[in-house]
């Protein structure tokens, strides 16, 4: 029994490490991800795809854009139904977990916590509990120089850029549009797999601004 249990470990701890090196691989392949990235940031970033795709790609032999398809349809129509509570079904503890394997510097490459002002003089600074992407970040960086390759990258970081902060509420509508070929390649992966996390993240943290 013993034996079967370790084997069982061994199998998994397997395929996790194969599913993990062909997104590597994918970004390697990618052009733009590997002139802009370095092999350590693009293997971070490769843990951050393959735990999203762990958490919505239950069924192995569904397609990966098909499964983003879904996942972000159903999201959102989940949402609709009850904005207030409302909660994305990723294991955010988990998700804690795989934020302590991606190198300390790189990681504020992409995710910072924010700091906003509140009182009648707006000095009074609070540090944001939650992550929200780092506006002068490389990650960031990377989705504006893709501007003329990508209308959705380029979109997001003109919206991004003004406001300094993702909102699903806002974003959702667009995204509801998304039909299955908009979820296809790495870089598209890798952007709603970032962008969900996020979400997720400033759900569970989330601090009333309001006074």
């Amino acid at each position: 029994m013993k034996k079967l249990v370790y084997l069982i470990a061994v199998l998994l701890f397997v395929g996790c490490a194969k599913e993990e090196a062909t997104t590597y691989k994918e970004m390697k392949s990618d052009e733009s991800l590997s002139e802009f990235f370095t092999d350590s940031e693009l293997q971070d970033l490769a843990k951050i795809v393959d735990f999203f795709e762990s958490e919505i790609r239950l069924d192995k032999s569904k397609p990966k854009d098909e499964a983003y398809f879904e996942f972000n349809k159903n999201i959102i129509e989940e949402y609709h139904k009850e904005i207030k509570g409302f909660k994305i079904p990723l294991n955010y503890k988990l998700q804690e977990e795989v934020y302590s394997k991606i190198d300390t510097a790189f990681f504020k490459e992409i995710w910072v916590h924010k700091t906003f002002y509140e009182g009648l003089d707006s000095k009074t600074a609070i540090v944001d509990k939650a992550y929200d992407l780092n506006l002068f970040g490389k990650y960031i960086l990377f989705l504006k120089s893709l501007n003329n390759e990508d209308v959705l990258f380029r979109d997001f970081y003109k919206m991004f850029s003004l406001t300094n902060e993702i909102s699903f509420g806002v974003q959702a509508s667009a995204f509801y549009q998304f039909k299955m070929k908009e979820f296809k390649g790495i870089k598209r992966r890798m952007f709603f797999a970032v962008y969900y996390l996020t979400v997720n993240d400033k759900m569970h943290n989330y601090i009333n601004r309001k006074s």
